[in-house]
């Protein structure tokens, strides 16, 4: 089911545009990341070179350049922010961007195969060069982005006259100031909202600790503990010759109320420790709604932990 088209028809039905030609580019030597000289285009401000004029100013690996050819433009779809790729004097021309994407895409690939143990498979020279180029990569595409921001600079600087660089130092100079001075308000009244937060913060907990009501209703404490949180009798008998706090117990017991970890707790009326079960506040106060229905509970829905 394939077609025989020829290079245009086949760019133009996967939605491709016809590329840029750089009319008004003129060549320029620059100093590389090596110290090496490289010849490239520059236009409007903007540095472009070819597939091997990158990698020789790269200093790439000699099997770098079929990897940039075969991946450079492929890159392109993930740079949304102007035209990185042209034509110049009949050959394709790329800005660093889509260069710089490409050298990531190769180091991804090669990380991977030191990670799986795949390099010592290698032909011993890739192998070398391959490396040597990975602990390059950083300083590589530091030098791109530079280089970059740099002619960007010069363009815009050749654009003004004296008076207009001089004015507009002065206006960003300006913004800066202005910028740190409101910067320095902002901490200020900043710092003084966080102390009055922490004011704040400090009294409601003083208040939750203090009103026991109010206190966690998901933790697990003893039925007694409750009722005296609660200022409630827990030894007044409600039914038959069970007390408050013996009817709760049984009444969580049947309801099948998630327990907690025991607590040792002295016997009524006795020296003597035992260990005694913990339930939730909130399913404890249920079992007193059971037997004191008339007790006024507080509504501790939404209500923070103390």
């Amino acid at each position: 089911m394939l077609v025989a088209v020829c290079s245009r028809c086949h760019d133009i039905s996967h939605g491709a545009k016809e590329m840029k030609a750089l009319t008004d580019a003129s060549r320029i030597t620059l100093v590389g990341p090596f110290e090496n000289s490289i010849s490239l285009y520059h236009a409007n401000g903007l540095v472009w070179a070819s597939v091997e004029q990158w990698c020789r100013v790269l200093e790439a690996p000699y099997f770098m350049p079929d990897f940039f050819r075969r991946h450079a433009e492929a890159q392109l779809i993930h740079l949304k922010a102007g035209t990185f790729i042209a034509s110049c004097g009949g050959v394709t021309v790329y800005r660093w961007p889509p260069i710089a994407a490409t050298l990531d895409l190769w180091y991804r690939s090669w990380m991977t195969k030191v990670t799986k143990n795949e390099i010592g498979l290698m032909d011993k020279e890739k192998r070398a060069a391959s490396e040597h180029f990975a602990r390059n990569i950083a300083r590589l595409k530091a030098w791109g982005y530079e280089l970059q921001e740099r002619e960007l600079q010069n363009a815009m600087n050749a654009r003004m006259t004296q008076g207009q660089s001089t004015s507009g130092l002065a206006d960003v100079n300006h913004a800066i100031n202005a910028i740190q001075t409101l910067a320095t308000a902002t901490q200020a009244a900043l710092t003084k909202h966080d102390i009055k937060l922490t004011n704040h913060e400090t009294r409601i907990d003083g208040i939750e600790r203090s009103t026991p009501a109010l206190r966690d209703p998901q933790a697990f404490v003893t039925v007694k503990q409750r009722c005296l949180e609660r200022s409630l009798p827990f030894a007044v008998v409600v039914e038959g010759r069970m007390n408050l706090a013996q009817a709760c117990g049984q009444y969580l017991q049947r309801a099948g109320m998630q327990k907690g970890s025991s607590q040792k707790e002295r016997l009524d009326g006795s020296s003597l420790m035992a260990d005694v079960a913990t339930w939730r506040r909130m399913d404890i106060d249920k079992a007193i709604d059971s037997y004191m229905p008339d007790v006024q509970l507080p509504n501790l829905e939404g209500k923070k932990c103390a």
